[in-house]
C-alpha cells in the first residue's frame, strides 16, 4: 500500500542524499552557468522537500543529511556568492535585460531566496547550527546587513501590491519590473534572516566565542534589533488606509484591533533580544555605553502586560531592563588589554581580486545572448522542477474575498477571486472588476462574431 506522504514527496531520503553529496561551492565567475543551474535545481528540490517534511511533521532528513555531509557551510558560501553577484554584477548588466533573456537572470536573483529559505529550516536544529563552527561569522555579518536593510526600509506606494491601475502595471519595462521584484525579494530575505539570527542566539553559548563577540559588540545586534522594534517594518499602511502585516511570505490585511497582537516576525526579534540580554555569558561580554543604554531602554514601553502574557519569557527581559535603568556606566571608559578578533573568511575569498566589469562582460556575452533553443530548454527544465501536487500541504486553502470564510467557488469570468456563497459574489477590488469587464466585453464580441457567421452561413 502507498502512503499519503509518498504522493506529496519531492525527494526520497536516498535521492536527497545523492543531491546533497553533489553540492559544491561555486565561484562567482561560474555563477549562472550550466553547472550552477544544475545545483540550483538540487537546492530548490531540497528546499521543497524540507518544507514538506515540516508541514507533514515527519522526519526532517534534509537537515540531518546536510549536517552529516558538512554541506551547511557550502550553502552559506553559495548564499554569499549570490548576494555578491546581485550587488556587484547585476547593476552592470541590468540595462541589457530584455523580455527574451530575463528568465535566467530572474533565477539567478531568486537563488538567494531559495538558500535563505532552506537555511531558515535547517538552522532550527542545534546540530546543524553548531556544525558550521567559525564559518558562522560570515552568516552573522549577512544577517546584520539584512537587519540594517529593514531598519532603513521605506514603504513603496507604487508597489505591485498597491497598484490598482492595470495599465500602469502593464506599461512597466522589463528592468522596472525586475527591480520591483528584486526589492520585494530582498525584503522577504531580510525577514527570513531574522529567524536565522534568532536561531544563532538560541545556541550562542554552544557556538565559538568569536560568534558571540561579533553578535554583541562588533555588530551590536542588541541595539540594531531595538531599532527594529521601534520602526516596525513588518506593518504598513496603504494609500487607501488599509493596514497590512507581513505574514508567512506576503502582505496580508489585518484589522486595527489586531495591530497590538504579537506576530511571528516580532516574536523572533523579542526572543533574539531575550537570548542576547538575559543569558549570563552575554551580559558579561556586552560592552554597554550611555548611548546603547539609552537605545535599549526605549524598549521598556513596548513590554506591555499583553505582550508578556503572549510571550512569558519577556518578564525576565523586563527585569534586566529595570536593572539597566539604574546601572552606572562611567564616561570615556577605556578597556585595557589586547583585543584579538577573528574575521570572516568566506566573503574575503569571494570578493578578493575580482574584476567585476570582466565578469559582467562575460555574462552579457554568454548568458544574456543565449540562443532561443537554450532558453526553451531552460524553460522546460524549470517547468519540470515543480510538481504542483507536491505543494498541496503548503498552500493555504482559498478564502472568500468578502467575508474571509473558507471558499470553494471562483468568479466564473476571470477565474481569479474566490467566494463562499452567492451573496458574497462581488467585485471587491478595482483590478478584479476591470478584468471581469474586459472578459465580459471580449466574450460579447466573440458571441456577436459567431452570430454574424451563423447568419452568413
Amino acid at each position: 500500500m502507498i502512503s499519503d506522504n509518498q504522493f506529496t514527496s519531492a525527494l526520497t531520503s536516498n535521492e536527497a542524499e545523492l543531491y546533497i553529496q553533489e553540492l559544491k561551492k561555486i565561484s562567482i565567475e561560474n555563477f549562472g552557468y550550466d553547472k550552477w543551474m544544475k545545483q540550483h535545481e538540487y537546492i530548490e528540490k531540497l528546499n521543497i522537500q524540507a518544507h514538506l517534511n515540516v508541514a507533514q511533521q515527519c522526519e526532517e532528513y534534509i537537515s540531518e543529511l546536510l549536517t552529516t555531509y558538512n554541506k551547511v557551510e557550502t550553502l552559506i558560501y553559495n548564499l554569499l556568492v549570490s548576494e555578491t553577484w546581485r550587488k556587484k554584477v547585476y547593476p552592470l548588466i541590468k540595462n541589457k535585460i530584455t523580455q527574451s533573456n530575463s528568465l535566467r537572470v530572474y533565477m539567478m536573483l531568486y537563488h538567494e531566496v531559495t538558500i535563505v529559505n532552506l537555511l531558515e529550516l535547517v538552522l532550527y536544529n542545534k546540530s546543524a547550527c553548531i556544525s558550521v563552527d567559525e564559518k558562522m561569522l560570515d552568516l552573522v555579518d549577512y544577517c546584520a546587513r539584512k537587519v540594517a536593510f529593514l531598519n532603513t526600509w521605506e514603504n513603496d506606494e507604487d508597489d505591485e501590491d498597491n497598484v490598482n491601475d492595470i495599465n500602469k502595471f502593464m506599461e512597466r519595462s522589463e528592468i522596472e519590473q525586475m527591480n520591483k521584484t528584486l526589492r520585494k525579494q530582498n525584503y522577504a530575505i531580510s525577514i527570513n534572516a531574522l529567524s536565522i539570527l534568532r536561531y544563532m542566539t538560541d545556541y550562542i553559548t554552544d557556538l565559538p566565542l568569536s560568534v558571540m563577540t561579533r553578535l554583541l559588540n562588533t555588530k551590536d545586534m542588541i541595539s540594531a534589533l531595538s531599532y527594529l522594534i521601534e520602526s516596525v517594518p513588518w506593518i504598513k499602511r496603504t494609500s487607501n488606509n488599509k493596514i497590512l502585516r507581513w505574514e508567512g511570505s506576503d502582505w496580508k490585511e489585518i484589522s486595527k484591533k489586531d495591530i497590538s497582537k504579537l506576530c511571528q516576525v516580532e516574536a523572533q526579534i523579542w526572543i533574539a533580544l531575550y537570548n542576547l540580554m538575559v543569558e549570563p555569558e552575554c551580559r558579561r561580554k556586552y560592552s554597554y555605553t550611555n548611548h546603547t543604554r539609552e537605545v535599549i531602554l526605549r524598549l521598556r514601553p513596548y513590554l506591555t502586560t499583553q505582550l508578556i502574557n503572549e510571550l512569558p519569557i519577556l518578564a525576565d527581559l523586563k527585569r534586566v531592563l529595570d536593572e539597566l535603568s539604574i546601572l552606572n556606566i562611567p564616561d570615556n571608559s577605556v578597556q585595557a588589554g589586547l583585543l584579538v578578533e577573528q574575521i570572516p573568511e568566506m566573503m574575503e575569498e569571494i570578493q578578493n581580486g575580482k574584476d567585476w566589469k570582466k565578469i559582467a562582460k562575460r555574462c552579457k556575452k554568454e548568458i544574456l545572448n543565449e540562443s532561443y533553443s537554450n532558453r526553451m530548454e531552460l524553460a522546460k527544465k524549470l517547468a519540470g522542477m515543480y510538481n504542483i501536487d507536491q505543494f498541496d500541504p503548503l498552500i493555504e486553502k482559498p478564502k472568500c474575498a468578502k467575508c474571509g470564510k473558507p471558499a470553494d467557488k471562483r468568479c466564473s469570468k476571470c477565474k481569479n477571486e474566490w467566494y463562499c456563497s452567492r451573496e458574497c459574489q462581488v467585485h471587491s477590488w478595482p483590478v478584479h472588476k476591470k478584468i471581469c469587464s474586459l472578459v465580459t466585453s471580449y466574450d460579447e464580441k466573440k458571441d456577436n462574431n459567431k452570430s454574424k457567421i451563423s447568419v452568413l452561413n
